[in-house]
């Protein structure tokens, strides 16, 4: 009992809990969203003052509170490519902040194939190391930190482009941010983490949680319900997204799933909590996620369902989705092609949310509806634009009828419609397409992009006076 008298007290005279600090989310070389009211904040001994002043405006106070927090909201201008300053003091200490930048900020969140680096790959590509000084692109890669526990504040540091940081840099994030900054003009950062194999609902929303917490049966006496506690070891939310609190980000990139057929669950209904809680975190803003590949998973149709579920979340208001069929490995679950996803994710960024590349097709076909007119069906795309198959490809599409098994069909494009001829098919229901974990598809656009599975779409008759 004394030893741990004394070890609290030691505890307490070494604490740095009454310096002033601030979230490590701010740090030197950071870039800030611009054109909007930004909350930065951090620590500092209750009751005292604590002034945030940047170099392009006025200074903003708080007070600290009861729990020792700060918290100060301030405007930023349009962004640009000048240098700032943030100084934070209180009567005896100051932090100061250099090299600060003002522009576009995401978030990028998800496994492991959202933070794989340069330096995980033997061939790095010339072309990018050998103009790898982008100042104006930066990046923040978040540490991971112990499961399971709620952390006040990330580990990591901001960093701007160099051939040096490149090679630990997310692939994936360097490419999406360089891409928007050479169209945008302004600096582009990005915020990375990821948490390994964790399943979706550990980037839940707490009080999600909690409700799933009490619906597990034989959890350990010693959890508690409660902030900062110990929780379910597939259940570390507030490790994960608690610390961004209110950070102001332009959007959000996710790319996650590449363990779930393995998994149980409704990945649908989880992936659609998972994006409501992101909105209310953070506001309605861009959420735009990566499709899991092909790949050659214990059970056929698993990996197609996952597929099947993400697609059938498009309907969210701000969400789009990189289908990667053409791009995996069904033989490895970390596609070496980062790069490309990282274009497309960029690409569809500038044109649903910036407005820039109006003219371009930047997502993959969207299926709309089936129609039945003779012995054909007729499959309606959007974004279908030079719809075709790339040579070789047999369509992947079946029909099922009246004897409730699927059949292979006879598939071709005309005039950007798919047409399934039924043969001998009688009172067809159901049509689905690329129906296998492993099953690389090439249905693709003038953009080049495959569109993805799907499964149980219903057939409309065209005689039906309801369509």
């Amino acid at each position: 009992m004394k030893k741990l008298i004394v070890l609290f007290v030691l505890w307490v005279f070494v604490s740095p809990l009454y310096a002033l600090s601030i979230s490590n989310l701010f740090s030197s070389n950071m870039v800030l969203q611009h054109n909007t009211t930004v909350t930065l904040w951090g620590w500092s001994k209750k009751g005292e003052k604590v002034s945030v002043h940047p170099s392009w405006g006025l200074a903003h106070t708080a007070i600290v509170d009861e729990n020792n927090n700060w918290k100060v909201q301030i405007p930023t201008p349009q962004g640009g490519y000048k240098a700032h300053t943030i100084t934070i003091s209180n009567e005896k200490e100051e932090i100061k902040l250099t090299n600060v930048v003002l522009g576009e900020v995401w978030l990028a969140v998800g496994q492991s194939n959202i933070t794989a680096t340069f330096n995980e790959y033997v061939n790095k590509p010339k072309s990018v190391f050998e103009k790898s000084s982008y100042p104006n692109v930066r990046m923040m890669t978040v540490q991971q930190k112990n499961k399971g526990y709620i952390h006040e504040d990330i580990q990591g540091k901001w960093e701007a482009c160099t051939k040096e940081n490149l090679e630990h840099w997310s692939e994936l994030g360097y490419y999406f941010a360089s891409e928007l900054n050479q169209k945008l003009y302004v600096p582009v950062g990005i915020v990375v983490q990821n948490w390994g194999d964790e399943p979706i609902d550990s980037w839940h929303e707490e009080s999600f949680l909690e409700q799933e917490l009490a619906s597990i049966e034989h959890i350990n006496e010693g959890v508690e319900k409660q902030p900062f506690s110990f929780h379910h070891e597939d259940i570390a939310h507030h490790a994960l997204m608690y610390q961004y609190r209110d950070y102001k980000f332009a959007g959000i990139l996710w790319s996650h799933g590449k363990d779930q057929p393995n998994k149980k669950g409704d990945y649908k209904k989880q992936m659609t909590t998972l994006i409501n809680h992101m909105h209310q975190q953070f506001g309605k803003i861009p959420f735009y996620y990566v499709q899991i590949a092909p790949y050659k998973y214990k059970k056929m149709t698993h990996g197609a369902m996952i597929r099947d579920h993400q697609r059938q979340l498009l309907h969210i208001d701000k969400t789009a989705m990189v289908v990667t069929s053409d791009l995996g490995d069904i033989y490895n679950l970390h596609s070496k092609i980062k790069d490309e996803i990282g274009v497309r994710l960029s690409k569809v960024a500038l044109k649903k949310h910036y407005n820039v590349l109006k003219d371009e097709l930047v997502e993959s076909p969207k299926l709309e509806k089936v129609i039945k007119d003779g012995k054909r069906l007729y499959v309606y795309f959007k974004y279908s634009k030079g719809l075709h198959f790339e040579e070789g490809d047999q369509g992947d599409f079946e029909v099922s009828g009246e004897d409730r098994e699927y059949h292979i069909v006879k598939a071709k494009v005309q005039d950007d419609i798919v047409v399934l001829e039924l043969g001998k098919i009688k009172k067809p229901e159901y049509v689905r397409f690329g129906w296998n974990s492993r099953a690389v598809p090439l249905l693709i656009n003038e953009s080049g992009l495959p569109a993805s599975c799907f499964s149980k779409q219903k057939i409309i008759d065209i005689k039906d006076k309801a369509m």
